[in-house]
C-alpha cells in the first residue's frame, strides 16, 4: 500500500493525535470480573499495594498525575475518587487539565466569576466524563488551570519544526535536553502503531515533535502550582515517566516529588501485572503504579484509516 498520505487523510491523521484522542462516546466496560481489575500495582517494587497506600503517597506528592484512556468512565470515576480523597485530608490542590487548552484560561476564569457553564470550553472532548472533576474542583474553591498547548500552536511545529517557537523556547521547555535516540526510537513507533501504519515518515516525525512539545507545555502549566500540589488529569502516555511529563518537570525542576498513576485496561489474555506496560526506556519506569481497570468497548480505530 502506498504509504504517501493525501492532504485529506494528512488532515484526519492530524485531528486523530492533535485532538488529543476525541474520546469515543463511552461503551460497555468489559473484563469487570478479570483477576487485575480493580488492583494496584507498584511498578518499582513488583508487588500490589491497596488504595490507602497510594492515597498515602499521593499526600507526600507536589504533582499526582492520573494518566487515562479518555473514553473509559471507570478510569473518570477514580480520579474523581482520588480528588475527593485529596480534599477529605485538607489538601487543596490546583486540578491540571488537558482537556482545555492554555488560550482558554482567561475565558475558563471568566466563566467561573460569573457562574457560566464551562462545558462550551471543552473542545473535542466527551464533557460528560469531565463535569463531575470540573464542578468538584468549582465547589471546592480549587484553581482550574487549563494545561494543553492549542492545535494552532501544533500545527507549525508538525510541518516546519521548533523553528517556528519564539526565541529561547526550546531551552526553555528543555526539549532537546531530555531528548535522545531511544526516545524518539519508542516515540516513531508509537505514532506509526496509533496511525496503524499508514504514515510516511515525514509526517511521522512531525508528529513526534507535536507530541513532544505537548509534553513539555503540559509539564511547564504543572510549574506553576506545585507549591500547594497539583492534581494532574492527562492522558497515560502523557504521565508516563520516561517519556512524558515527569520527564519534563524533572529536567526543569530537579526533585520535583512526582507520582505518576497509570490507569490501564485490562486484556483478558494477560493475567499477570508484569505483562503490561513492558515497553521502556533505560531504568526508568513508566509508571510509580498501575491501577487495572475493566475495558472500555470501543469500535476498531484503524476503521478511521480505511482499513
Amino acid at each position: 500500500m502506498n504509504q504517501r498520505l493525501r492532504p485529506h487523510r494528512f488532515l484526519a491523521c492530524l485531528a486523530l493525535l492533535l485532538g488529543a484522542c476525541a474520546a469515543v462516546p463511552p461503551g460497555t466496560l468489559r473484563d469487570a470480573d478479570h483477576p487485575l481489575a480493580g488492583r494496584l500495582w507498584d511498578v518499582a517494587a513488583q508487588s500490589y499495594i491497596d488504595q490507602g497506600e497510594l492515597l498515602r503517597r499521593a499526600e507526600s506528592a507536589e504533582a499526582l498525575l492520573l494518566g487515562e484512556t479518555h473514553d473509559n468512565a471507570e478510569h473518570h470515576r477514580l480520579q474523581l475518587l482520588v480528588l475527593q480523597a485529596r480534599l477529605a485530608a485538607g489538601a487543596r490542590p490546583a486540578l491540571l487539565m488537558e482537556q482545555f487548552d492554555t488560550d482558554q484560561q482567561a475565558a475558563m476564569d471568566e466563566a467561573r466569576r460569573s457562574g457560566k457553564d464551562l462545558a462550551p470550553l471543552m473542545r473535542g472532548w466527551d464533557w460528560p466524563h469531565y463535569r463531575p472533576l470540573v464542578a468538584q474542583a468549582i465547589a471546592a474553591g480549587l484553581p482550574l488551570q487549563a494545561a494543553n498547548l492549542p492545535r494552532t500552536a501544533t500545527r507549525p511545529i508538525v510541518r516546519e519544526g521548533y523553528s517556528t517557537l519564539a526565541a529561547g523556547e526550546v531551552q526553555r521547555l528543555a526539549l532537546e535536553r531530555v531528548w535522545d535516540e531511544p526516545r524518539q526510537k519508542y516515540m516513531a513507533g508509537l505514532i506509526e502503531a496509533s496511525h496503524c501504519g499508514m504514515v510516511n515518515p515525514q509526517l511521522r516525525d512531525g508528529l513526534v515533535r507535536a507530541q513532544r512539545l505537548r509534553d513539555a507545555t503540559l509539564a511547564d502549566a504543572a510549574l506553576g502550582g506545585l507549591e500547594h500540589g497539583v492534581v494532574f488529569i492527562l492522558g497515560r502516555g502523557h504521565a508516563r515517566r520516561d517519556v512524558g511529563v515527569p520527564l519534563y518537570l524533572a529536567a526543569r525542576r530537579p526533585g520535583t516529588r512526582v507520582l505518576s498513576v497509570g490507569l490501564v485496561e485490562v486484556d483478558a489474555g494477560k493475567t499477570a501485572p508484569m505483562q503490561y506496560e513492558t515497553d521502556r526506556i533505560g531504568a526508568d519506569v513508566p509508571y510509580d503504579i498501575i491501577w487495572f481497570t475493566p475495558r472500555a468497548e470501543r469500535p476498531d480505530p484503524c476503521l478511521a484509516f480505511g482499513k
